[in-house]
């Protein structure tokens, strides 16, 4: 019966139903109070629900009854990488590959370590691991009567989007290269991006990816895979475009009368990821985020997805501060009308979300205000991005806490629209 239980417990935990998850554990530990695996799994369910310190109450109860216990070393490491701790984490992940050199969530978090740190080759190689961990472990790839593509020269190659549409955004940065090294090109991304893509990369066949048409090709590849062609070294990057992505021109100027931003000083802005895994953690209010621009000469212009309206309104009454938003475009639907409305505005100043991917990839000068710990593609301890040459990164200098970072870009752009 026990085995069925945590059958039960993983299941709800892939399922992210993380109050049943805990609810089962609970009903084991009724029978078992002083189980390890069982302190371990509440560990991990605390910490992918962002209850930090409730997982490490979780997992230090575990290792006290069992030091040697896998799971929950694993777990000590993950909760580590949440605090910035990374070369502790490291250490641990590392030690234990000696006896069990193929783990898949121990390959998968040193890649994130790896490339964190700028470990490209490393990381990369590691990074395949995602397809063998939540949530890409229970994906089923569109393809399967193909071989993956290696970079051979002059093929007929088909690559499909993996993941979320910041991904396919930011991978969307090699598709210049990958078409240098193949004879046909076809790739398969979200649907709000094909008449954006098509645009900008005209000699690329663009498709939806809903269904993978059957077509002739030698090789085809998931996008999250072509780093692990292009971008070995640091100096890879140097290859990067600026504005990949290009903005329909006749959209742009229509809403630029439509919102009647003439000579004005226009900044757009977003402030929270509705669906990230760390959204507590990336995101801030929009009056936190707000009382950066209070006292400027600008037009603020509403960049964010979702159902804000009320936000909005509420912030406008409190502070006094207007926020134009604009009825033409469905800031989540319609993406290339998004790309339109950023392209309209002179600055992007956002936290970590799918606008900021956008503005990057459209080569617009973007500010972003990142938590202590952050997505690998943002690397440590940098203000400039490698994937994107136009954004300029303001971090949090310690955990949780965003008064540094805030300070330091609103005096910034007090200089810049003073």
């Amino acid at each position: 019966y026990l085995p069925i239980q945590r059958h039960f417990v993983d299941l709800f935990v892939k399922l992210r139903e993380f109050g049943k998850a805990e609810k089962m554990v609970g009903e084991i530990m009724k029978f078992h109070p002083e189980s390890a695996s069982e302190h371990s799994a509440l560990g991990s369910i605390f910490e992918k629900k962002g209850q930090l310190e409730d997982a490490r109450i979780h997992i230090q109860k575990a290792l006290k009854i069992d030091p040697t216990l896998s799971h929950a070393l694993i777990n000590l490491a993950t909760l580590k990488q949440h605090y910035g701790e990374n070369e502790e984490s490291k250490k641990i992940y590392e030690k234990l590959l000696i006896n069990d050199e193929k783990n898949p969530d121990i390959r998968n978090n040193l890649a994130n370590l790896y490339l964190t740190e700028g470990r490209y080759k490393e990381g990369w190689s590691n990074y395949e691991y995602r397809w063998k961990v939540s949530p890409l472990d229970n994906a089923v790839w569109p393809i399967r009567d193909k071989d993956i593509w290696n970079g051979e020269k002059a093929k007929d190659v088909i690559l499909w989007r993996e993941q979320g549409i910041g991904d396919d955004i930011l991978f969307l940065g090699l598709i210049l290269e990958a078409q240098d090294r193949s004879k046909k090109l076809s790739v398969y991304v979200d649907p709000r991006l094909v008449s954006l893509c098509k645009r900008s990369m005209k000699e690329i066949d663009f498709f939806a990816y809903e269904t993978v048409i059957e077509q002739k090709a030698d090789f085809h590849l998931p996008m999250g895979s072509l780093p692990r062609l292009f971008r070995q070294t640091e100096d890879d990057f140097k290859k990067t475009k600026r504005s990949y992505l290009k903005a329909d021109p006749e959209r742009v100027k229509a809403i630029t009368s439509e919102l009647g931003l003439e000579g004005k000083k226009v900044i757009g802005i977003s402030w929270k990821s509705i669906k990230s895994l760390n959204t507590l953690k990336k995101s801030l209010t929009l009056l936190e985020f707000g009382a950066i621009f209070e006292g400027l000469d600008v037009t603020l212009v509403n960049l964010q997805y979702g159902d804000v309206n009320k936000e909005i309104n509420e912030f406008e009454e409190e502070t006094g501060i207007k926020i134009v938003q604009c009825g033409s475009v469905n800031n989540r639907e319609d993406l290339d009308g998004l790309a339109a409305l950023i392209e309209a505005c002179d600055l992007v100043v956002s936290t970590s979300n799918v606008t900021i991917h956008l503005a990057g990839a459209l080569g617009k000068d973007t500010w972003v205000l990142l938590p202590f710990v952050s997505s690998f593609w943002w690397l440590l301890n940098r203000d400039d991005s490698v994937w994107y040459p136009s954004i300029k990164i303001y971090r949090q200098k310690k955990f949780g806490d965003w008064k540094f970072a805030i300070n330091f870009l609103r005096n910034e752009l007090c200089s810049k629209f003073s």
